[in-house]
């Protein structure tokens, strides 16, 4: 089931950015959708001040994903920099996510020009299992989230890597 259909060029309207300025830091972020049919989450991720993440987040009004096995993104295969999603459920605090890895794309889908580079569509796959709850980064003792009143989903760039940053996404959605 397709969520996020980044070919629409209003896909990005919803999504807004949760960087480390909220502790003080200066990283940046943005998701923005290009002509050629791809979102883009991008920005800078900076160690000062204490900083070190960059993230964007959607909410949404309550669904129920219970009937899929997890969640699917298709990136840009290109990847140089690890990234990590971020699912919430209506009873989930403020500080509150439960987060997975992404982990590094395994087959292509196909290879589409876009200006300087072949953009390399590659799907990767999550099974809601592997998200655990994090309070501000830390693991902590939490139920499993309730798949049945899923509210919000992120994507976030952390772990201390400095510097820009770019994932192209063609589409997110439950498999």
């Amino acid at each position: 089931m397709i969520f996020f259909d980044f070919s629409v060029l209003d896909a990005a309207k919803p999504w807004y950015g949760i960087n480390d300025t909220v502790m003080g830091g200066l990283s940046r972020s943005k998701m923005t959708v290009s002509p050629l049919g791809y979102g883009e989450f991008s920005g800078h991720v900076s160690l000062a001040n204490g900083g070190g993440f960059a993230s964007v987040r959607c909410e949404f009004s309550p669904i129920d994903v219970s009937e899929f096995t997890g969640i699917y993104l298709e990136l840009d295969g290109d990847r140089t920099k690890d990234y990590k999603v971020n699912l919430k459920d209506v009873d989930t605090p403020q500080s509150t996510v439960y987060q997975a890895p992404m982990p590094t794309p395994t087959h292509q889908t196909f290879g589409v020009s876009s200006s300087a580079r072949v953009l390399n569509w590659q799907r990767i796959e999550i099974p809601f299992s592997d998200f655990k709850p994090q309070c501000r980064g830390k693991p902590i003792s939490r139920p499993n989230m309730v798949l049945s009143q899923l509210c919000s989903l992120g994507l976030v760039i952390g772990a201390q890597q400095s510097g820009d940053f770019s994932l192209k996404i063609r589409e997110i959605g439950y498999y």
